[in-house]
């Protein structure tokens, strides 16, 4: 398998050696047929394969299993692969294995806040509680591979969050040789919260990042967390190239979420290497066509156009990768052949008509000998019936960043959300206290006797205001309505569907 470093990637064109774009590593997302649909889109942009346990890869050496976890495209570079465990010497001996399949970079897990990964031989995010144990195993890895190996962390983790915390995590494992650190900008619960909820909850703290920056001048740093689009990647980035039209340094100053003026594209420290995109990119993958313009400064026209051009492109990889004959194949990995394609339609006129067809087909026995290249493009078929302009029409250019605008991806997050940085369990507590008196309010509500007009009530006199007709309001008499519901003052109000397609 061919090496192809970021250097030779990069060079010519006016890019840049520095993985300025990085998408993230997902478990059961950033597979290699995920990652060669990236490659699609962007000849530059870093990408991270899904993180591998040490001990699965040091049972499954054979050449074909191993291949499962670490086989990849040579179009995949600047490729990292991300480890995750806690022993240095697996790690080192799994790191090696890394090295010899050809990946430019070796990453270390210090930031996943799953409570099972964090359980099961205490690595991922628990492990910022031992800088020592984790400056131990990087400066076992270093010894045995050449290749760059890094640390992916968080700022923090449970009570254990403050800047002199994070400070000294960083000094304390660069001492091992670790260089480059990719930093989640938020702390993580291993308690209470999901690892979806630790992606969204705790507030992030992009100052901090620029703070690690100037702190250790000799080392390198990556943003991760929140960034979910190209335009906000751009001015986290101080607006490189061209600058795009509504593009000025206030902008540069709110993607860092600081006060105007206190960041501006010529302040940024020259060792922030790069931003890093997750969700974003699975959930609107169309957002990176011209990143390698955007933020690489690549002058060369993007071969993706169109969504057709994209799907058309893809169609030849899963033919070659996923050839037809196949009868064993099962609709589990008919899905994750098709997965990276799903967020194409998103919010558009045809995404529904595109999903249906693709769970049809790949739960039919004979699309799956098919293959999944004939599952697409018989979803294709139905995106032209339902929109037939959608697939030829040309993908929109990336547009300034617009401040507390979601693009597209889950990873977005409060800024400055106070109640987040508490424990989980008081939140919760308290969260449950507050449903309770409010359950207790709208009973006693409900319990109140309902007021309704009638004859006998007295009225105005006749020659003050006219006589209402004898006959009641039928809407404001019924109880209950067949077609209504009751609001708190007891009149009955007509129901209205708020369901949306």
């Amino acid at each position: 398998m061919v090496t192809q470093s970021t250097e030779a990637v990069a060079c010519g064109n006016g890019t840049s050696a520095k993985p300025l774009l990085q998408i993230a590593p997902m478990m059961e997302v950033t597979h290699r047929d995920f990652r060669y649909f990236m490659r699609l889109l962007s000849r530059h942009a870093q990408l991270w394969t899904e993180m591998v346990v040490d001990d699965t890869l040091l049972h499954n050496l054979e050449p074909q299993k191993c291949d499962r976890f670490l086989g990849y495209n040579s179009v995949e570079h600047p490729i990292v692969c991300q480890l995750g465990g806690s022993d240095p010497k697996k790690l080192a001996d799994a790191a090696e294995v890394v090295e010899r399949y050809g990946y430019d970079e070796v990453n270390l897990n210090v930031g996943c806040p799953s409570c099972r990964v964090a359980s099961k031989g205490e690595f991922g995010c628990s492990l910022m509680k031992r800088k020592e144990h984790v400056r131990d195993i990087i400066h076992s890895m270093n010894r045995r591979v050449q290749i760059p190996v890094t640390v992916k962390c968080r700022l923090g983790v449970d009570d254990l969050d403050s800047k002199e915390f994070t400070h000294s995590f960083v000094q304390t494992v660069a001492q091992s040789g670790c260089k480059h650190f990719i930093i989640h900008a938020r702390k993580a619960w291993l308690n209470g919260l999901s690892p979806a909820q630790n992606r969204t909850i705790p507030p992030l703290h992009y100052e901090r990042v620029l703070n690690l920056c100037h702190d250790f001048p000799d080392l390198n740093f990556s943003l991760n967390g929140g960034v979910d689009s190209i335009g906000q990647a751009r001015a986290l980035l101080g607006l490189p190239g061209d600058r795009l039209d509504a593009e000025n340094e206030e902008l540069v100053a709110a993607a860092w979420r600081a006060p105007a003026g206190s960041v501006s594209s010529t302040s940024l420290p020259a060792n922030l290497q790069g931003v890093m995109i997750g969700r974003g990119a699975m959930n609107n993958p169309v957002m990176l066509w011209d990143v390698d313009r955007q933020i690489y400064g690549d002058t060369r026209t993007p071969a993706i156009q169109t969504r057709r051009q994209l799907l058309e492109a893809y169609r030849e990889y899963l033919e070659e990768q996923h050839p037809e004959g196949d009868g064993e194949r099962s609709v589990g990995s008919m899905h994750n052949a098709t997965k990276p394609t799903l967020g194409l339609f998103s919010g558009l006129r045809g995404n529904k008509a595109y999903r249906a067809a693709m769970d049809k087909q790949m739960r039919m026995k004979e699309n799956r000998l098919l293959g999944p290249a004939h599952v697409l493009t018989a979803a294709m078929q139905a995106v032209e019936q339902a929109n037939p302009s959608l697939l030829d029409e040309r993908l929109f250019p990336t547009t300034a960043y617009l401040p507390g605008v979601v693009n597209g991806g889950s990873t977005s997050s409060t800024s400055g959300n106070l109640d987040s940085a508490r424990p989980p369990c008081k939140r919760k507590a308290e969260a449950d206290c507050d449903e309770t008196e409010q359950t207790q309010k709208e009973a006693q509500k409900r319990k109140q006797p309902m007021i309704v007009r009638t004859d006998e009530e007295p009225r105005p006199s006749s020659s003050s205001v006219q006589s209402r007709p004898e006959t009641s309001n039928p809407v404001l008499a019924s109880p209950r309505p067949p077609d209504g519901s009751m609001c708190n003052d007891g009149l009955a109000i007509p129901r209205v569907c708020t369901a949306t397609a």
